[in-house]
């Protein structure tokens, strides 16, 4: 570690390391919030920083069930399924301004809106009306038993007070400026050094512990890790596995783990085969390549948890059962691979984002046994993803994540949004969901359909991630699945 490194953490946390005080929480990242507009970027750390200053109307609690953050209640309409009606709580802005459906139709149509980060996911919203100062409808392209999840996803902004200020479009510039009605209201901000908020007087919802919050992005790992251990953190969010063994046997530091909304699969390009044809519309040779991965030893690989379905472990539908792998059998993946028309094996690109090279590195291990030559080819995360939307990667290890916990829009995802995999069946099976609301009877039903997805193979889960926080222990926090871990959810010990 460089004079200079050291020299620049320090400068960093010198006014915040002087002036720490028991209500002051110092929480560090990787990396800073892109802009302070809530609908200009949805990447992991501007949102999890923006979750605490603005609020969604509703949240998804592990299990699938929605709870109401600015929704006192909502239904959908008994004579139009596409119809939800939303009733609203009351809440007020940092600015004194009152919360109410006008700003929630603002909200959603600036996240629809070309230019918003969120215009794709929210492209499923047709319209979004105000009835009462506190009821909304908001119109959906298709019926679902469950509340929209990209609801979870929009925050809510004063509309009056964006108008005001230039916002009333999404904006990636807008660096300095926040109003929401959220547990903490920003003070001061240094873009990519530190962000202070302080406790919002006006939160509707219970105060929180840590009156102050210091956001402090910390781009190096070695340094992140001192910090914590130095006592100039009192959390770390972003835990990587060589922070672990950093950390590991520091006095008063802990690490606290959870499951993620992450889970690692293999997926393949359907159709678009070449002169010899496209092995993975074989079934089974998608077969195969499930009774060779072992499942365990990748999860050893990805501070993960083997899993052999694609829903999270917190999930609706998710079972002990359909998470249990196939015990791995090269000898009859090969015959399979044989049986499938390819005694000789075959070989294979294998797109990987960078930092999941050495689990690509072990699964192209476990293929060659059987014959499949895979070649990694690792691309920056954003490179990978875009690959991979393209259609132009023919085998890929990525990471998924459930848009809510409900199973439908995941079964979804599987059996329609494949591009080249068409299953009518499972197609009718999964559209059926959004019209069965009876607990037991989904509950059957979804059990049914996993099964009969898994035995396609259209993608082949391997592992649900883990998230890791590490904190001093004069704090606690339990880290959220996706991410977005609020300070308010912080407790100082005794």
């Amino acid at each position: 570690m460089t004079y200079r490194k050291l020299a620049a953490l320090s400068a960093a946390l010198l006014l915040t390391t002087l002036s720490a005080e028991a209500e002051t929480l110092r929480w560090g990242r990787a990396g800073d919030a892109a802009t302070l507009d809530p609908h200009a970027a949805a990447d992991g750390y501007t949102q999890q920083l923006l979750h605490n200053i603005y609020e969604p109307l509703i949240r998804f609690e592990p299990g699938g069930a929605a709870s109401g953050v600015l929704a006192a209640s909502w239904l959908a309409s008994a004579g139009d399924p596409n119809l939800w009606v939303f009733n609203l709580k009351r809440a007020t802005f940092h600015d004194g301004a009152e919360f109410d459906a006008e700003d929630v139709v603002f909200s959603i149509n600036r996240a629809r809106a070309e230019g918003s980060a969120f215009a794709g996911e929210a492209s499923q919203i047709i319209s979004v009306r105000e009835t009462s100062p506190r009821t909304v409808e908001i119109r959906m392209a298709e019926p679902a038993a469950a509340p929209p999840a990209v609801l979870t996803r929009i925050l809510i902004m004063d509309s009056g007070w964006a108008n005001e200020n230039g916002l009333a479009s999404a904006n990636s510039t807008a660096a300095d400026k926040a109003n929401g009605t959220g547990p903490y209201k920003l003070e001061s901000r240094d873009a990519a050094v530190r962000t202070k908020l302080t406790a919002n007087d006006r939160y509707a919802g219970p105060p929180p512990a840590a009156k102050e919050v210091v956001y402090l992005p910390i781009a190096d790992s070695e340094l992140r890790g001192k910090a914590l251990a130095w006592a100039e953190l009192e959390i770390l969010q972003d835990v990587s596995a060589a922070d672990l063994k950093r950390l590991d046997g520091i006095e008063d530091v802990a690490v606290e783990t959870a499951p993620a909304n992450s889970v690692l699969y293999l997926g393949y390009r359907f159709g678009a085969g070449g002169a010899d044809g496209n092995p993975f519309d074989n079934a089974l040779v998608r077969e195969a390549i499930d009774r060779t991965v072992d499942r365990d030893e990748v999860a050893s690989f990805a501070n993960s948890d083997a899993t052999a379905i694609l829903a999270p472990s917190f999930a609706e539908g998710w079972s002990k059962g359909l998470a249990a792998q196939l015990s791995p059998n090269p000898a009859r993946a090969k015959e399979l691979l044989a049986e499938a028309g390819y005694p000789d094996g075959f070989g294979v690109k294998l797109d990987v984002a960078r930092g999941d090279e050495a689990t690509a590195n072990r699964i192209k291990a476990m293929l060659t046994s059987i014959g499949i030559w895979a070649d990694v080819v690792a691309r920056p995360q954003a490179d990978h993803d875009a690959h991979v939307a393209s259609g132009e990667s023919a085998f890929h290890l990525s990471s998924y994540s459930a848009p809510g916990y409900g199973s439908a829009p995941i079964l979804s995802w599987l059996v329609d949004g494949q591009k080249g995999y068409a299953n009518a069946e499972l197609s009718s099976q999964v559209a059926a969901l959004a019209n069965i609301r009876n607990r037991n009877e989904r509950r059957t039903a979804l059990a049914g359909l996993w099964l009969n997805v898994q035995k396609e193979r259209i993608v082949l889960p391997l592992a649900q991630r883990r998230v890791a926080h590490a904190m001093r222990a004069s704090v606690s926090v339990q880290p959220d699945p996706n991410g977005l871990t609020r300070f308010d959810t912080v407790r100082f010990n005794d």
